[in-house]
């Protein structure tokens, strides 16, 4: 189904940006990733615009997130809602141990080391296995990774653009969007996210719930009501709104 070019973005919505394939391009490793300068104008002027109505939400913890975009004043949630900054800087944690990680990380660390091109990363209360590097193994690792976690009911298997995240399934990015839309500057105004992989649904889904704009970055079939064909269009599209 053809889906619309968003409207034109107005200063009272709400701001929700996923970061990576929707506001920076991917990388072969995460930490390689370059954020360019109009991206980080974008956002430094979507946030005045806006009174600080801007929120990034993120698989990235926040460590990661504010080593990017040296921006630590902006709200953002991060590994898919688990950690979150509100505006007046108050951290939260939604939960401070992953379950099973004694058994999951040496397991994982160990299937990493048998075939090239696999990588993990170790976020603390998350682990994702990238295997952008390796995309043959896709079928594999799913079998493999569901295998590892059916003795974790308290996990979930979030399968992204070549890459597997195991986490918690308390929180996801859709419940940090709506954390957020409950307090200032956010709650009382239209919400907008922008998003590009499979991880991002949750959040496109309590958009459609809250009457806001969910919006594709990029193909694929999604519950995203908007389209935007790349980076350089969602770069456009929140520009056009602080000229």
């Amino acid at each position: 189904m053809m889906l619309a070019r968003p409207p034109t973005p107005k200063a009272d919505w709400a701001y929700f940006c996923d970061i990576d394939g929707t506001l920076v391009a991917f990388a072969k490793h995460p930490d390689a990733v370059e954020v360019r300068e109009e991206a980080r104008h974008v956002l430094q002027q979507l946030f005045c615009v806006t009174h600080g109505a801007v929120a990034l939400v993120s698989g990235r913890s926040l460590a990661s997130i504010d080593a990017l975009f040296h921006l630590p004043f902006l709200p953002a949630a991060g590994l898919h809602g688990l950690e979150r900054r509100d505006p007046d800087g108050t951290y939260q944690r939604v939960i401070d141990r992953l379950p099973g990680r004694e058994q999951l990380l040496p397991a994982l660390t160990a299937l990493a080391a048998r075939f090239p091109g696999l990588l993990l990363e170790d976020k603390g209360i998350a682990l994702a296995l990238h295997y952008r590097q390796a995309p043959r193994l896709g079928g594999y690792l799913s079998h493999t990774i569901k295998r590892l976690v059916a003795p974790f009911p308290e996990l979930t298997v979030l399968k992204g653009k070549y890459v597997f995240e195991l986490k918690p399934h308390v929180a996801n990015k859709g419940e940090a969007i709506a954390a957020f839309m409950r307090i200032p500057p956010f709650c009382g105004r239209t919400p907008v996210f922008l998003g590009d992989d499979v991880t991002d649904e949750y959040g496109f889904e309590r958009i459609n719930q809250l009457g806001g704009l969910s919006i594709k970055v990029g193909p694929g079939q999604t519950l995203a009501r908007y389209r935007l064909p790349n980076i350089e269009a969602a770069l456009t599209w929140l520009q056009s709104l602080t000229h």
